[in-house]
């Protein structure tokens, strides 16, 4: 589902939310908290930026729980994560297992919730009847935010999410430069233009993205790519493929992994790349999870807020235009100011783009 039904329907719920919210509490135990209840429903790449986050901040897995979708089992299970999960394939599993959730939560002790669906009112009313009792966070978009001894809001606005999420488990986050950066010698490229069905504007267009790869060719003709997707993107990969093709990359320079690899077989892959260039996508947050060096290309979203920042792991390539990022809230509108013609994307220098990543691929 987009992003703009999930907006849609989630919209459905706010009056029932804002009555429920304004609600009494019942008072919260004193008690300390020794565990956490995470809720995130959607998004391999948001599971694994809080995994990042975690790590980084020294919580240990153990000590943590996600609630989300059945569907993200392969990440909880790479991450080596511990989650209760929803199911979703029919009304009856999703309130059976709901219910299931519900009873799970409220059995443990000395749990915090942190609510970490970006101000969903959906994840609300659940961070409500499952946090009865007990501590609670979640995100906001005011400046002022909201803290009692039921409540706590940690501020979205014009804050890189990986601070945030170090904010709802009372931590700071800082960047540490990573030791056990991959350092690969190969020529072996790993290429995503996917950016998965929640918000399809954050794609490079296809043309640019042949302009790009060809420019990196022309520099470094021994470099071999390898075209990544699930197996719902492979045609678009594979005509991704003939437009590089018709450009004169040779045939045998590219290989489509596009629906051939599970997540734990897409990792191993990439542990075996000298760089990963890729949208916004779920995959870039997998890859810098896994130390392989990264280039990320933003345009409607924003490295900064919802990204890393550049080291010698990542490489954010920014549009150089006033109206970007566009998309810096859930209900943001997209592309407005450009008429959808996503000129952040697609009146970027491909050839300048292509410098950059080669003087990154050599440090």
């Amino acid at each position: 589902m987009n992003y703009k039904a999930l907006i849609f329907v989630d919209g459905l719920f706010l009056p029932i939310y804002k009555v429920c919210n304004a609600l009494k509490p019942i008072k919260t135990s004193s008690a300390k908290t020794n565990h956490f209840v995470v809720i995130k429903l959607f998004g391999i790449g948001s599971i694994t930026r809080i995994a990042h986050v975690t790590k980084s901040i020294n919580i240990p897995n153990k000590k943590i729980t996600f609630i989300t979708l059945h569907q993200n089992k392969a990440i909880i299970d790479l991450l080596d994560l511990n989650a209760v999960y929803i199911k979703s394939n029919n009304p009856f599993a999703i309130i059976g297992t709901l219910l299931a959730t519900i009873l799970n939560v409220w059995r443990r002790k000395n749990t915090s919730i942190l609510d970490m669906e970006r101000v969903s009112n959906l994840s609300g009313l659940f961070r409500l009847l499952i946090g009865i009792g007990k501590p609670c966070s979640s995100f906001c978009f005011e400046t002022k935010v909201n803290t009692t001894s039921r409540q706590n809001s940690v501020s979205l606005l014009n804050k890189p999410a990986t601070h945030a999420i170090a904010e709802l488990f009372g931590k700071t986050y800082t960047y540490k430069p990573n030791e056990a950066l991959l350092t690969n010698k190969s020529n072996k490229i790993a290429v995503n233009i996917n950016a998965g069905n929640y918000l399809e504007e954050r794609k490079f267009p296809v043309h640019k993205f042949t302009s790009l790869i060809t420019s990196l060719y022309d520099k470094h003709p021994s470099w071999h790519f390898y075209l990544t997707g699930a197996n719902s993107e492979l045609t678009y990969v594979r005509y991704f493929e003939q437009e590089l093709i018709k450009k004169g990359i040779p045939k045998q320079q590219l290989t489509i992994l596009a629906g051939q690899h599970n997540l734990k077989d897409f990792v191993n892959h990439l542990r075996q790349v000298k760089l990963f260039i890729t949208n916004d996508s779920g995959p870039l947050h997998i890859s810098y999870f896994f130390n392989v060096k990264t280039i990320g290309i933003w345009g409607p979203t924003s490295a900064k807020l919802v990204g890393y920042k550049d080291s010698e792991l990542m490489l954010n390539l920014n549009p150089d235009l006033w109206c970007s990022p566009c998309f810096v809230h859930p209900k943001s509108k997209v592309a407005v100011v450009c008429n959808h013609n996503i000129d952040c994307l697609s009146k970027r220098n491909t050839d300048g783009m292509a410098t950059k990543i080669s003087k990154f691929a050599h440090t």
